[in-house]
């Protein structure tokens, strides 16, 4: 066996408990606790009832879960549970940066884009050269809740080995995120990673179903007189 396929199947092996559905409905049961969707009035383009709100949270949570456990995607975290620490970690992110409030989620009407129109989608991300590495638009940030969450763990994903090998904290990667600078933004990262910790210990995180017993075959001597007695 190749050794990209050895991999492969040693990663289906280890997150073969973690499904996009159930890890979807951890983050969405965290969303509709952390902020009851229906709430917003202002600006108008933001007002949703709590049952469309809910329809559209369940969205979000869909996306986060594909991209964090995408194999393709290498998680900012390591060890047990890592893939879906890295989820609620761009949950974390897209609270402080959008309140998953509608207009920001679907870029209706001027206030749906931070600093005058230059951060997009609920990741606020900037796309300064026209086109994101990927060759995604700002428009594409915001029709994509996909791109959005991946584009955003992108940059999580750079940060983190940029700061890494700069000799930056385990965290500092939240910190070139916003700011683009390892050792900058740290009062506002620190809510982020206080809100993260916070969401941590009162959720925890998503348990893997029960493995499946597989039955157990019958001894062969057991098996040879079943079979003489169906011949008697």
């Amino acid at each position: 066996m190749s050794p990209r396929r050895l991999a492969a199947r040693r990663w289906r092996w280890y997150h073969r408990g973690v499904s996009v559905a159930a890890l979807s409905g951890w983050l969405l049961s965290v969303m509709l606790a952390t902020v009851p969707p229906g709430g917003s009035r202002y600006p108008k383009e933001a007002r949703e009832t709590a049952a469309q709100g809910k329809a559209r949270y369940a969205a979000i949570a869909r996306a986060v879960a594909r991209v964090s456990l995408d194999n393709k995607e290498a998680p900012v975290f390591a060890g047990k549970h890592a893939r879906a620490k890295t989820a609620l970690l761009l949950l974390t992110v897209s609270l402080h940066e959008s309140h998953w409030r509608r207009h920001i989620d679907l870029g209706l009407g001027p206030r749906s884009r931070g600093g005058g129109g230059k951060y997009h989608c609920m990741m606020q991300i900037g796309v300064p050269k026209g086109k994101t590495p990927e060759g995604w638009t700002s428009d594409d940030l915001v029709k994509s809740r996909d791109k959005c969450f991946r584009r955003a763990l992108h940059i999580m994903q750079g940060g983190k080995k940029y700061c890494t090998k700069k000799g930056f904290g385990p965290r500092s990667f939240l910190n070139q995120y916003g700011s683009g600078r390892c050792d900058h933004g740290r009062k506002p990262v620190a809510k982020r990673w206080k809100t993260f910790d916070g969401l941590v210990a009162k959720f925890g995180f998503p348990k893997a179903p029960a493995k499946k017993q597989r039955p157990s075959k019958p001894a062969k001597h057991v098996q040879k007189k079943a079979v003489r007695q169906r011949r008697h």
